[in-house]
């Protein structure tokens, strides 16, 4: 850089003001300075250029010819800076951001914990919000915008224009060890028709199936207990109080055993859908992140 341009970089914004005002007391209101130093900074512009930038005209001053040719450059100096300094502010937003996130409970293990944990080996400054509970409460934390993202079972409402399917898995009958079902190879689920079952509440993603399910076998069935976690659901059934519907587990308890579920339909997909609302950048770097390596990052 020349020592002319380093020398008059500082000065640009009382060069601007006087070039826009045309007055020395408006230009020194105008960047909150006092007239004495706008005026020893035109002379001091003056004398690094070696050429009058000012004149006096009536009772206010103009710019020369020089001035006038050297004020467009200036002002483009100015436009450029204020882009640079968006342009790095965006970038701190994006690497500093938060992102809030709702997930049913059965994701928090290891799912979103996995997804978290890629995106931030790249983002380290990101924060995360989280919240976790039943699917009914996910979906309405993101049509309120109170999430961003919600990691949740996935249906028909959920296409490819709102949503991302990580896996889908099978769903299997889970009954005492001494039950009647237990070492059936598969069972039909009109066969249940007369047993007690213990489910999740209304509201959350696996009692939604179940009760698709149930109505396609053409039965309703005693719900003996409701609970709010999968893994209590299958405490209540190794304690032989009741059977129920649920994703497969890896590693059995002696307990509880797990029977294959002959209605293909028995499954739940389980995915990430967000709203058609605008997003952070840093949002749309998680989704898109997600969206690319997700299911890589999905053991099942």
């Amino acid at each position: 850089m020349r020592d002319e341009a380093r020398d008059l970089l500082p000065l640009i914004p009382t060069l601007l003001a006087v070039a826009d005002t045309e007055h020395i007391t408006e230009a020194a209101d105008l960047l909150g300075i006092p007239q004495p130093t706008v005026s020893r900074q035109i002379t001091r512009a003056s004398n690094i250029l070696g050429v009058e930038i000012v004149e006096r005209r009536g009772r206010g001053i103009a710019m020369t010819t020089a001035g006038r040719i050297l004020v467009p450059y200036l002002q483009r100096v100015a436009v450029d800076l204020e882009a640079g300094l968006d342009a790095m502010s965006e970038h701190d937003a994006r690497a500093r951001g938060r992102i809030s996130i709702s997930f049913q409970n059965t994701l928090g293990e290891d799912i979103v914990p996995a997804l978290i944990k890629q995106f931030r080996g790249e983002h380290p400054a990101v924060t995360f919000e989280l919240d976790q509970g039943a699917r009914a409460r996910c979906l309405d934390r993101l049509d309120d915008a109170s999430s961003d993202l919600a990691f949740v079972s996935l249906s028909t409402e959920h296409t490819a224009a709102n949503s991302f399917q990580l896996y889908d898995e099978r769903l299997v009958l889970v009954v005492p060890a001494d039950h009647r079902l237990a070492g059936a190879r598969s069972v039909d689920l009109a066969d249940t028709a007369e047993e007690n079952y213990v489910a999740m509440g209304h509201g959350f993603g696996m009692r939604s199936i179940c009760d698709e399910l149930w109505s396609e076998a053409g039965i309703a069935p005693d719900i003996a207990f409701e609970g709010q976690d999968i893994h209590t659901l299958r405490g209540l059934v190794g304690a032989g109080l009741g059977i129920s519907i649920l994703p497969r587990m890896r590693g059995q308890s002696g307990e509880a055993v797990e029977v294959r579920i002959a209605d293909p339909a028995a499954r739940r997909r389980i995915g990430m859908v967000w709203s058609a609302r605008q997003h952070a950048s840093q949002v749309e770097a998680f989704r898109s992140m997600v969206i690319r390596s997700g299911r890589g990052l999905v053991v099942r």
